[in-house]
């Protein structure tokens, strides 16, 4: 019953969004789409619930959102690839959040969207197996770019699945810097 409900929410929400100018899938459809991508070098900060403030370090790719667009390419992608290491585990985080943006001023502007991807604990206690999460979660971020120039902070809150009574909820805080292409 939850599957049926959620495709009926999904399938009036694509419906209402076509109505208000949304295009789908213009990667294919719109010969003037441009993914317009910038790569970005990222540090952090990730607080894993029950454990200390670990700092967070990688790469991020944004674009604009190839599936779903509107028409004054608000939708952005941001894959973003991660590693934390602490006294106790490592963790590799990657991540796909599509964010909604609106410009604030000239090359700022605001995003909010929801984020899925995947979590790999690897602790460093002998005996103990490393686990990969499915995770979920929601990500804010202002993001600034002027030419080739790219900075911006994300905020963001993630939850995953457990195994074995491990998980790897947490907030995170990041940091980025990078190129506009």
């Amino acid at each position: 019953m939850k599957k049926l409900l959620l495709a009926v929410v999904v399938s009036s929400l694509s419906a209402a969004a076509m109505a208000d100018g949304m295009k789908f899938a213009p990667v294919i459809s719109d010969k003037a789409f441009k993914f317009e991508p910038t790569v970005a070098l990222t540090v952090g900060t990730v607080k894993p619930s029950g454990e200390s403030s670990e700092t967070a370090y990688g790469v991020e790719l944004n674009f604009n959102c190839g599936l779903l667009q509107t028409s004054d390419n608000r939708i952005r992608t941001h894959l973003s690839l991660s590693r934390v290491n602490d006294n106790n585990y490592d963790a590799t985080i990657i991540e796909m959040s599509p964010r909604y943006t609106l410009p604030l001023a000239n090359g700022l502007s605001v995003g909010v969207g929801p984020s899925l991807g995947a979590v790999r604990v690897d602790p460093d206690a002998a005996g103990v197996n490393r686990e990969t999460f499915f995770a979920y979660g929601i990500v804010g971020g202002v993001n600034y770019r002027m030419g080739a120039l790219y900075a911006g902070l994300d905020l963001g809150v993630r939850r995953t699945s457990e195994k074995n009574n491990i998980d790897f909820d947490s907030r995170y805080a990041t940091l980025k810097v990078g190129i506009n292409f």
